[in-house]
């Protein structure tokens, strides 16, 4: 009895490896065999380079695709203040030509308020991954919740959103400057007559249905005879930023009570003679 219960005491419990299946193992293999190719065939910085700034130079679209701007508030002076970014589809490009790229993106939460979603990069050549998280509200304004048929449009812009900040969280900024200035040259438009490109303007702020006079205070000019270089550049920009789903139309151009406050719109109706009492007493009304 002895020796058998020293034999029950010295018996080592071994815990099994735990299982791996059949998906996870052929992911691993596959990620393996990509980062093999990757150090076969290395990636060429000029290459990207060049094939980069082929594709953004493809037409005055693409290129104006590629940046977007959002206005992030007022400077002490009053005027608008933009925030200039490398956009979805610039990332798109980056990562197809910079090659030796595994990419990744993922809707990790939904719920009323809000919506998660999670971006991955891997650089199969240098062995370096990063990971970014974006959160996009699912509420209006008043708190109310969002139909599932827009929580799942503000999901899919999340997740693009989260692609595009883990690739320029591997792909160095240095590297991209050149593709973003080609970029920006397409759509400075130097070739274009001005007047040409503020008819344009005028034609794309007339199918946004808005008083023009919103465009005009958002980005400090009077009318569209003042519209330059600079502020064709901040509408192309906000244009993008429109159509990622970045921000809202009220967010790019507010309405004009909100835009210029509401002490400020009645000085000027009073000073253009346009208030109710001003009107009734010249009898307009």
């Amino acid at each position: 009895m002895e020796n058998e219960k020293m034999e029950i005491e010295n018996v080592e419990i071994v815990q099994a490896a735990p299982k791996i299946s059949a998906i996870e193992q052929m992911e691993r293999a596959a990620i393996d065999i990509q980062i093999a190719t990757a150090h076969q065939y290395p990636r060429s910085i000029a290459e990207f380079n060049r094939r980069a700034k082929e594709l953004v130079s493809a037409d005055a679209e693409t290129a104006e695709s590629c940046i977007y701007r959002r206005p992030v508030g007022k400077d002490k002076s009053g005027k608008v203040v933009f925030a200039t970014g490398e956009s979805i589809r610039l990332a798109e490009i980056v990562a197809s030509c910079y090659g030796n790229l595994r990419v990744q993106g993922m809707i990790t939460e939904m719920t009323p308020q809000y919506v998660k979603a999670v971006g991955i990069a891997h650089d199969l050549e240098n062995n370096y991954a990063a990971k970014a998280e974006v959160v996009e509200s699912a509420a209006y304004k008043d708190g109310q919740p969002y139909d599932e048929r827009m929580r799942i449009v503000v999901a899919k812009a999340a997740q693009k959103k989260a692609i595009r900040d883990a690739i320029f969280a591997v792909v160095p900024k240095s590297l991209c400057k050149g593709i973003i200035a080609e970029a920006q040259k397409i759509i400075s438009g130097a070739e274009k007559p001005l007047e040409e490109r503020r008819q344009a303007v005028a034609q794309w702020i007339s199918k946004l249905s808005i008083d023009p006079k919103r465009v005009f205070a958002a980005i400090g000019v009077n009318g569209f005879e003042e519209i330059g270089p600079d502020e064709l550049e901040s509408l192309t920009g906000i244009r993008t930023a429109l159509k990622d789903g970045d921000i809202t139309l009220d967010e790019a151009f507010p309405p004009l009570e909100i835009a210029m406050g509401v002490k400020a719109v009645l000085d000027k109706l009073k000073k253009d003679g346009n208030t109710g009492e001003e009107r009734r007493r010249n009898g307009k009304l």
